[in-house]
């Protein structure tokens, strides 16, 4: 029987709440791409929110947005941007959002936002079989192990693998992060990682990302070495 290496509360609390936004339902009204600061490559990205509790309203640069089509709390729809920066304002009901992010048509550089695939080719449905805004009908796991590696074979697995919940650390609608990580490889690790050993090793290791000793999906060694 494979070992599962479970992460403590904190680190099960995160993937509730990154599945809960993956999944752009209930919750306060958020937008969850492209996202605020991103540096995008394309003039056409597509907007996808969430929480929507009224009324939606979507401006760019100060004007009005046609075409964002809402199904129960969760909106999507074309964004045409501008060449600088663009300023998003999503409002609904009493709440609002507001983003800025910028287009460069050249030289958007390997930090630009880059959408996975099914969305930029605009196949919702290949997530959201029932619909934009609704939850798959399969586990988390399931669905994305339709298209992509399990990464299950090894003795010890990763806490968050192990519980077959890969938005912990991966964001299903695009990221400016390398593997459509949702932010930064130490910041990433250090959010459930946060014990005082794990502080110390991270201190001592320098400069190092913690990839080149640890292997983030599983292992045949303790601490997921290499």
């Amino acid at each position: 029987m494979k070992r599962l290496l479970v992460h403590a509360a904190a680190g099960l609390a995160l993937s509730a709440t990154l599945f809960a936004a993956g999944a752009a339902s209930g919750g306060e009204l958020k937008v969850l791409a492209p996202p605020d600061g991103a540096v995008l490559a394309s003039s056409k990205v597509t907007l996808i929110g969430g929480g929507s509790t009224g009324d939606l309203e979507v401006t760019l640069n100060g004007r009005k947005v046609a075409g964002i089509k809402q199904v129960g709390r969760a909106f999507t729809g074309p964004l045409e941007l501008v060449e600088g920066a663009n300023v998003l304002l999503v409002k609904s009901g009493p709440e609002s959002r507001q983003s800025t992010f910028e287009y460069r048509a050249k030289d958007a550089g390997a930090a630009a936002y880059r959408y996975h695939d099914p969305v930029k080719d605009g196949e919702c449905k290949a997530c959201h079989p029932q619909g934009v805004g609704r939850t798959s009908p399969v586990t988390e796991a399931k669905l994305c192990n339709s298209c992509h590696d399990p990464k299950t074979g090894f003795k010890r697995l990763h806490g968050p693998l192990g519980a077959g919940q890969c938005s912990i650390c991966h964001d299903p609608h695009g990221s400016a992060f390398p593997a459509f990580l949702v932010t930064g490889t130490r910041a990433l690790c250090v959010q459930c990682h946060a014990q005082s050993r794990s502080q110390t090793h991270i201190e001592k290791s320098g400069n190092k990302q913690c990839p080149e000793c640890h292997n983030p999906h599983g292992s045949e060694k303790q601490f997921l070495l290499k």
